[in-house]
């Protein structure tokens, strides 16, 4: 303290000094006075700060067990769900999913039309009811397999093989779910067109599938001397979130929805008028596979924002800058 005592004094002394300076360069340059302007907005500072602390700490906590020398396995608490127990859950659940199975093969072979007739489902309503339950009913199943097999009492080797019957069984239809969610979302964006909600739930969907593809591996005793499902798991889900980062939704939304407007004969121009600036240059390079018509309406969509681009260096979006940019070509 002591040592840093004549260092505080002197920024102390320093500060008014550099502020009144400053204040005056800036009101001699308008270029310096840039500098200063921020937007400075107090609650996404304070957010920031929150997340960079938290995200600090993981990466110390990650550092310090890398820096430790392994521990030996924990096999968990010594009290166990019966086996008996545990196989009759599993069976329930199998059995649930057969019957859903077979309710999807009658709706596939037009059986159960009457049945849909009755009840008044339209094709929208069949298309997309149902897909987040049945995304809700896949994530629930995965946190009873792994539930179940960490607290289920399966010493013997006949409990360990009915245990892994069931589970392979329930993984599988599970995966027809998945499927099948996938399936629903898919007619709804094929006579609809697709929106970024649309575009994350199938690429959930798509990681939830193979996440229980990990699971079976665990299962099956891929690598049985490591825990390792929990971390692949997470692992595959940041390389998603990668990829969607790197691979611009937006412009994937909008390569599909022309796509699709040029057999539908019609685009939701007010829909990708309100996607951001990521969207902008693929809407402008988008016009020369459209009609005149929807042309017009996509070009009215993406030229609505400005064409030119200045921002202080802290503002600064090269998304933006992009779109600007664009604009200005192609407006």
């Amino acid at each position: 303290m002591s040592s840093a005592a004549p260092f505080l004094r002197g920024v102390l002394i320093a500060l008014p000094i550099a502020a009144l300076l400053g204040g005056l360069l800036a009101s001699a340059d308008p270029v310096f006075a840039s500098f200063f302007q921020l937007n400075f907005d107090v609650g996404t500072f304070v957010l920031d700060i929150f997340f960079i602390a938290v995200g600090s700490w993981c990466a110390a906590g990650l550092l310090r067990l890398a820096a430790s020398e392994p521990l030996d396995r924990i096999e968990g608490a010594s009290w166990r769900l019966g086996a008996t127990e545990t196989l009759v859950v599993l069976a329930v659940l199998d059995t649930v999913f057969l019957g859903f199975a077979a309710a999807q093969v009658l709706a596939a072979t037009g059986a159960a039309g009457q049945t849909l007739r009755s009840a008044g489902v339209t094709y929208s309503d069949y298309a997309r009811s149902g897909f987040f339950q049945l995304l809700w009913v896949a994530g629930i199943t995965l946190g009873l397999l792994v539930l179940f097999s960490r607290i289920g009492n399966l010493a013997q080797r006949r409990a360990r093989r009915a245990f892994l019957a069931l589970a392979l069984c329930a993984i599988a239809l599970t995966l027809l779910i998945d499927v099948v969610a996938f399936r629903r979302l898919s007619l709804y964006e094929e006579a609809y067109g697709f929106t970024m909600l649309r575009l994350y739930s199938q690429v959930f969907a798509v990681w939830l599938g193979l996440v229980f593809l990990l699971l079976a591996g665990d299962f099956i005793g891929v690598w049985p001397s490591r825990r390792w499902f929990v971390g692949a798991a997470v692992a595959t889900g940041l390389v998603v979130l990668l990829g969607l980062n790197i691979a611009n939704p937006e412009a994937i939304v909008v390569a599909f929805n022309t796509s699709h407007a040029q057999s539908s004969h019609k685009i939701d121009s007010q829909y990708l008028a309100d996607l951001s600036s990521d969207a902008t240059p693929s809407l402008l390079d988008s016009r020369a596979q459209l009609e005149p018509a929807l042309r017009a309406q996509v070009t009215s969509a993406a030229c609505s924002g400005p064409r030119t681009y200045s921002a202080t260096w802290a503002a600064f979006n090269l998304a933006e800058m992009f779109a600007a940019s664009s604009r200005q070509q192609g407006c």
